[in-house]
């Protein structure tokens, strides 16, 4: 998508432009399915965010009110997938270390877990089926968000615009890594991703800009996302397994120490990945940027 969004010639501001438009009405046309499957809901959900990264490249043109407006509707729109999202991520990575792990598969208490946690799948696959007007609500204003981004004029503006826009975004990710590194908790990791994935995403828009630079970095950024969602999907399961960790059911507490080694080591990984990217400061970050353009 970055490469047809970022047209050769095309300034900065028109491709962030084309972009939010452009993922905000995928994922418009997603939540209009009669059926919205586990892969319709995870492919809304990443348009949503990627809409939300180009819209902070347009942060400093918009001003503060514009963006607060949009950026709330998007985040709305992305919000009534989550319970959807969550009970398809706990039921597919418990059934992912059920399948790694021999000691898991013949355990009742696991099994039974792993049913319960389909069935909750099941039953907000349902809801959403059920009870559809949030989403349509969300669908009516993500298309009324895309008629009033076509209607955005910023001129052939540029770096003026998406260098401080840059900085911004890769400044609260910085924040949020020096926090995660310091106090690493699962809220202070979940919210070190949800600021390295506006990084990542913005990277992807702008990478026709500089190719080798910016895609370079937009892996990088990939990378560290991945390690950290899977940390934060095995801390929503480590979350469901340990109320039960008092009935003294052997395999489940096999289950939650083989989340907590794993989790473990993903945060070790992850905060060595972080060094990499967030070791400079935001404004020497951006400057090398504008550097290399």
């Amino acid at each position: 998508m970055a490469s047809k969004t970022f047209a050769t010639g095309s300034s900065g501001t028109r491709a962030a432009r084309r972009a939010v438009r452009h993922f905000a009405r995928r994922a418009a046309r997603a939540l209009a399915a009669a059926r919205l499957s586990d892969a319709a809901v995870h492919t809304a959900r990443k348009d949503l965010k990627r809409s939300r990264a180009a819209l902070r490249l347009l942060r400093p043109a918009l001003g503060e009110a514009s963006y607060r407006r949009e950026n709330a509707l998007l985040r709305n729109a992305a919000h009534a997938l989550n319970a959807a999202r969550d009970a398809k991520v706990l039921r597919q990575t418990l059934g992912g270390l059920r399948r790694g792990h021999r000691a898991l598969r013949g355990d009742a208490a696991v099994t039974a877990l792993l049913r319960t946690l389909q069935a909750e799948r099941l039953r907000e696959q349902r809801r959403l089926r059920e009870h559809p007007q949030r989403l349509q609500r969300s669908r009516r204003a993500l298309e009324r968000l895309c008629a009033r981004v076509s209607g955005w004029r910023f001129g052939a503006r540029g770096w003026s615009v998406l260098g401080p826009a840059l900085q911004r975004i890769y400044r609260h990710g910085r924040r949020a890594q020096l926090l995660g590194r310091s106090r690493p908790t699962d809220e202070t990791l979940h919210e070190w991703r949800k600021q390295a994935k506006y990084l990542r995403y913005a990277l992807e828009i702008l990478a026709p800009l500089q190719p080798r630079r910016l895609a370079r970095l937009a892996r990088q950024a990939g990378r560290l996302t991945d390690c950290l969602g899977e940390a934060h999907d095995l801390a929503l399961l480590a979350a469901r397994v340990r109320p039960y960790l008092k009935s003294n059911r052997s395999g489940l507490a096999a289950l939650f120490a083989i989340i907590e080694r794993r989790r473990k080591r993903l945060t070790l990984e992850a905060l060595a990945r972080g060094q990499g990217l967030y070791g400079a400061r935001p404004r020497d970050w951006e400057k090398s940027l504008q550097r290399g353009r």
